[in-house]
């Protein structure tokens, strides 16, 4: 499908979602005066600190972030145009210098292995990140998985955490067939993972657009041990889960529903939603050490703003952060912004007295005074 039916497409199932949605009356309103989406236009942007934002550029489209041990470096996640499997990288982000660094990745298959022993490598050229996540094993060695548009499978990395000098060596990898089409991975102390899928990538996308058009629960979790494989959690159907996170204890999962505008609380075992907050389109969600979830979450009108592929600097639609307690699920917007210096953040990530904003549309990653 070529841009233009997939903005009118998506522009169109947004509509209809959020007009249905309890919250949606303002965008509803948007919708009536202007049906047809149109791009917003970016123009360049100073990477100086603005209303107390500081910007780090020279990436492109850091769409997920996670702390490398010793915190002197994030890792981030630079992913290709949604939808588009285009290939990108990773590298890190040098915090005392402001800098974007690159980071070695050793693709040759290598001891000790990791994942589904089935697994292929995948074709590094092809390489389409997406979602990260960055635990330590038991053992101690730093795990690093990554959703991979590429080949459409999670691939398992470990992290050799050196300052600039940092690298990753390929350990394996998991694939889920059945169609997947993936966007965010949590890593398990057991050594398994959970992964949310959007819908079946097969499918037509004028007939996904009818079917979460429709409120269909297209989407879902799948859980992956080395034992059993894929298997999909029970009770998990939803419109286009996003991202997610579990507690510290392993025992309970967070997943961003974006079409549906929640993220929910749910018991790993039974499936069972605990909680749940109302949170307008969120995408990713970060877990901090004191079990605060930290919600990246869009507000522009879906219908009529959208950020072009591959414009000059950062996409500047409007964002908040939404803070949420893991325990009872209340929450509060802790930070609100539209326009320059970036927008459209797709992650937040608490980190030594400063939170840190990826986008996956935009030439930046940005930080301010934690809220």
């Amino acid at each position: 499908m070529n841009k233009s039916s997939f903005s009118s497409s998506l522009a169109a199932a947004a509509f209809v979602l959020v007009s249905c949605s309890p919250s949606g009356s303002n965008e509803q309103n948007a919708a009536e005066a202007s049906i047809t989406a149109h791009k917003v236009t970016q123009g360049e942007v100073s990477c100086d600190e603005l209303a107390g934002i500081s910007s780090f550029c020279g990436f492109k489209n850091p769409e997920d972030l996670a702390v490398i041990p010793g915190g002197d470096f994030l890792l981030v996640s630079e992913m290709g145009a949604f939808m588009s499997d285009q290939p990108n990288t990773l590298s890190m982000l040098d915090i005392s210098e402001g800098e974007r660094v690159p980071i070695e990745i050793n693709w040759e298959p290598s001891e000790p292995r990791w994942g589904d022993a089935s697994c292929q490598p995948p074709e590094a050229p092809k390489f389409s990140p997406h979602g990260i996540d960055l635990i330590t094993r038991t053992d101690g060695r730093h795990q690093l998985l990554v959703v991979n548009h590429g080949n459409e499978q999670i691939e398992f990395f470990e992290l050799t955490a050196a300052g600039s000098n940092s690298s990753l060596d390929w350990r394996g990898c998991a694939k889920p067939g059945n169609d997947a089409y993936m966007n965010d991975v949590a890593g398990l102390d057991d050594g398994g993972f959970f992964v949310t899928h959007m819908w079946n990538k097969s499918t037509p996308f004028d007939t996904v657009v009818a079917q979460l058009t429709a409120g269909e629960k297209i989407g879902w979790v799948w859980e992956w041990q080395e034992e059993s494989g894929f298997t999909k959690l029970p009770n998990s159907d939803e419109m286009m889960p996003n991202g997610i996170t579990v507690s510290e204890d392993n025992t309970k999962l967070f997943v961003n529903i974006y079409m549906a505008n929640k993220t929910i609380k749910v018991d790993r075992l039974s499936g069972i939603v605990e909680g749940e907050v109302s949170v307008r389109s969120p995408d990713n969600v970060v877990i901090d050490a004191d079990g605060a979830l930290w919600i990246a979450s869009h507000l522009n009108d879906p219908v009529n703003e959208r950020c072009e592929d591959g414009h000059a600097g950062p996409c500047l639609l409007e964002f908040q952060v939404v803070k949420a307690n893991s325990e009872d699920m209340s929450s509060e917007v802790v930070f609100h912004h539209k326009g320059a210096p970036m927008g459209y953040a797709t992650v937040a990530l608490p980190h030594e007295g400063k939170l840190y904003l990826g986008s996956a549309s935009g030439d930046r990653i940005a930080s301010l005074a934690l809220p």
